[in-house]
């Protein structure tokens, strides 16, 4: 069974990367929830740390880290969006589902409107394409997580027939 939650795994976090998730790992490697941005925004929080994990020093010539734009809008919104992230998306600041949970996951009327305007707007134009692109990695995401789903559901089934067979042959033979 351990194989199919490893690979329920696989499936389910593939994708959940969010826009300072290389910025967190290589000066935030131990922060969690809102500890990220706090971290990312004050140098002096910063640790570098070499392939290994240990502490290091900034090398001769090394420029200190600088947050990509993408990392920055993404900061931007957990700041204005604190307390719907706590209350509709559970916690999950800076986390891959950060943004699904507010654009797709919450009700628009339900976010103040400091969050909404820190949201990126949605493009208007002809994005038919993309939209059916992006349609179908969302149908193949999601007929990977049922499969994984279902094969974890056949495998804990045939656990419980293993089981009650059994516990049958155990009552066969005290008789």
């Amino acid at each position: 069974m351990g194989r199919w939650l490893l690979a329920l795994g696989a499936v389910l976090g593939a994708e959940a990367l969010s826009p300072c998730d290389d910025e967190a790992g290589r000066v935030c490697p131990m922060s969690l929830g809102k500890e990220i941005g706090e971290c990312l925004q004050d140098p002096s929080k910063h640790q570098l740390t070499d392939i290994d994990g240990n502490p290091r020093e900034l090398e001769p010539g090394e420029k200190p880290l600088e947050l990509s734009a993408g990392c920055k809008d993404f900061v931007e919104v957990n700041k204005a969006c604190d307390s719907e992230i706590e209350q509709f998306c559970q916690g999950m600041y800076y986390h891959g589902d950060t943004m699904t949970c507010l654009t797709q996951w919450t009700s628009p009327s339900d976010l103040g409107s400091g969050c909404v305007a820190a949201l990126p707007k949605k493009a208007s134009g002809d994005d038919d394409e993309v939209d059916a692109e992006k349609a179908a990695w969302r149908a193949k995401k999601k007929a990977a997580r049922k499969a994984a789903m279902d094969a974890i559901e056949k495998e804990k089934g045939g656990g419980e027939k293993k089981k009650k067979k059994s516990k049958k042959k155990k009552a066969d033979k005290e008789l």
